[in-house]
């Protein structure tokens, strides 16, 4: 008889839509800081993604890179042998999502347009390629 994967398919959609979901709220909270550093200092263009942000304004990719940093500490206490098994699971969720996100989230910048509408469809769909890398590496990593 053929041994076929151990991975539960039910999970793996669950994850796969939390790391999307998860995805889309890095990006709104990265946008939030961008907007705040812009408030206080006019000079920085708006900027969603961190690596970006380090190179153009060093002050908003540090902001950015410290969030980011800050999201991921936050997951990784797990306390109590009750439901390690999840909390493992979001937390490679939140750590191969927040890694993916620094990367991918370049994507809007690499393919230069001059309309408002492929910007925002460009963040839609490296959202939705985080989201799904993201979840499946971290249903792969519990094995």
């Amino acid at each position: 008889m053929r041994r076929t994967s151990r991975i539960n398919p039910r999970a793996l959609s669950w994850s796969i839509g939390a790391g999307i979901g998860y995805s889309f709220v890095l990006t709104v909270i990265m946008a939030l800081s961008s907007l705040i550093v812009k408030g206080f200092y006019p000079p920085f263009e708006f900027s969603i993604a961190p690596i970006r942000s380090l190179i153009v304004s060093p002050l908003e990719g540090v902001v950015q890179v410290l969030i980011l940093l800050a999201l991921i500490l936050f997951v990784l206490p797990i306390r109590g042998n009750a439901i390690v098994r999840e909390l493992t699971s979001a937390r490679n969720l939140a750590i191969y999502t927040s890694a993916g996100y620094l990367i991918l989230s370049l994507l809007p910048y690499a393919i230069s347009t001059g309309y408002l509408q492929a910007y925002i469809g460009l963040v839609i769909a490296f959202n939705l390629i985080n989201g799904v890398i993201a979840g499946l590496a971290s249903q792969i990593s519990l094995g």
